[in-house]
């Protein structure tokens, strides 16, 4: 059902795809995830409106060496699908299942945990300047 989207594990299975594959797995993510929110509730939008972006990330930055923060959780639902949760997606939101925001406790992809917006900008620059500090000199 989902021939391309079935072969990703982790995100750097995204790096072996083309740009014509990438076009096809963004239009398999968007039936995935609109399937889920569809049976479990959810906020649509915004994972839709990230999908290409979360693939171009994913082609091209190390995650999860490479942070990567969102600023609303919603936007994230490619992300989880795309780091190690696919096969627990269906869960998304339900007692016991996966959150509906990134969560440290639930995946080391996860670099933030996050819920609504205006908390992206202020983590990154705290993140960054404990990266600077702790930098050797």
């Amino acid at each position: 059902m989902y021939p391309l989207l079935e072969k990703i594990n982790q995100p750097e299975d995204v790096k072996r795809y083309n740009i014509a594959e990438l076009e096809e797995l963004a239009r398999e993510l968007r039936q995935f995830i609109v399937g889920t929110v569809a049976k479990n509730g959810g906020h649509l939008a915004p994972s839709l409106g990230t999908v290409e972006l979360t693939l171009a990330l994913y082609s091209v930055f190390q995650f999860p060496k490479d942070k990567l923060i969102w600023d609303v959780g919603h936007q994230a639902y490619t992300h989880k699908i795309l780091t190690g949760r696919r096969d627990r997606f269906a869960t998304l939101r339900q007692k016991g299942g996966i959150t509906g925001f990134p969560n440290r406790f639930e995946s080391k992809y996860d670099a933030f945990g996050v819920g609504h917006a205006s908390t992206s900008i202020s983590a990154a620059l705290g993140m960054a300047i404990s990266r600077d500090l702790s930098w050797p000199q």
